[in-house]
């Protein structure tokens, strides 16, 4: 009982007065300290994007609309979180020039990435699409920098796959003019030439070089199918991402949030004037 008189003691007619009054100053002074007249505002745009399938066989079974697993997912984000596209970013848009720092050696351009990152965030979502999102004092230069980064992500992706794509062509390729040297060596063998394939021979010896020569000319044309696939896959570029919502700049800013930091500032304001109240009221009755 005396404990419940104690605490409500606190709560006096002058110390509500001050509370108001204090509850009042402080929201104002943290929400004008918080204005863009002391703290120069940010503002996000977020680009949404699927990442398709990177075989272009694999897209064209699906007819062209095939979505990546969670492997190919993570792997995109990891180059669209590369110090390569990185670099793509800051020569863009010069953020080296428009922060005055210098990239001319490992450190400075070490300080130039990490500023970069902090204003960009890359992340899976609940729906297995990617959010690229960017924060900057410019509303327009932050949306422009999220479609950018979509963009350079596609761009890094196909010239990191182009050798290996490059590759696997000249392998089929060689593949198949081996085959095909082996058939000509086949043919003068046996005395034939390319137009008189239907030619029957007499005889178990011809007989076994014709089935012989039949199963080259089939092994022959599945390496000319392949080989022909990869040539035409070769010219054909890898699928780009999907563009769900496209970055468009916003000019509501996102930091500082004003709000949540008013709020906390009253309640700080709240637990110090209580704080106080209790001592004093504890040096009153001692």
């Amino acid at each position: 009982m005396n404990q419940e008189f104690n605490i409500s003691s606190l709560f006096t007619g002058s110390f509500l007065k001050w509370i108001a009054i204090g509850i009042v100053l402080t929201g104002i002074l943290a929400y004008i300290a918080t204005s863009p007249v002391f703290i120069k505002p940010m503002y996000r745009s977020e680009a949404i994007i699927y990442v398709p399938l990177t075989l272009f066989s694999q897209q064209f079974d699906q007819q062209g609309i095939g979505f990546a697993s969670n492997v190919e997912i993570d792997g995109h984000i990891q180059i669209l979180r590369s110090t390569q596209l990185l670099d793509s970013l800051e020569r863009q848009f010069n953020l080296s020039g428009l922060w005055n720092m210098n990239v001319k050696n490992d450190a400075g351009r070490n300080k130039v990435y990490q500023k970069i990152q902090l204003r960009i965030d890359i992340s899976k979502t609940r729906y297995n699409s990617v959010s690229v999102s960017v924060r900057d004092h410019d509303p327009e230069r932050a949306a422009a920098m999220a479609n950018a980064i979509v963009r350079l992500g596609d761009i890094i992706k196909e010239d990191i796959l182009l050798e290996n794509r490059i590759n696997a062509y000249q392998f089929a390729r060689e593949l198949f003019q081996q085959k095909e040297a082996e058939i000509l060596m086949i043919e003068e063998r046996l005395g034939m030439v390319t137009d008189e394939t239907e030619r029957i021979f007499p005889g178990t010896e011809n007989l076994r070089q014709r089935t012989m020569y039949e199963a080259e000319l089939w092994e022959l044309t599945a390496r000319k199918n392949q080989y022909e696939k990869l040539r035409k896959s070769l010219d054909t570029p890898l699928p780009r991402s999907y563009i769900v919502s496209p970055a468009i700049a916003s000019h509501k800013p996102s930091w500082p949030p004003r709000i949540p930091i008013t709020t906390g500032a009253i309640v700080f304001y709240i637990l110090i004037a209580l704080f106080v109240q209790i001592i004093r009221k504890d040096a009153k009755n001692s």
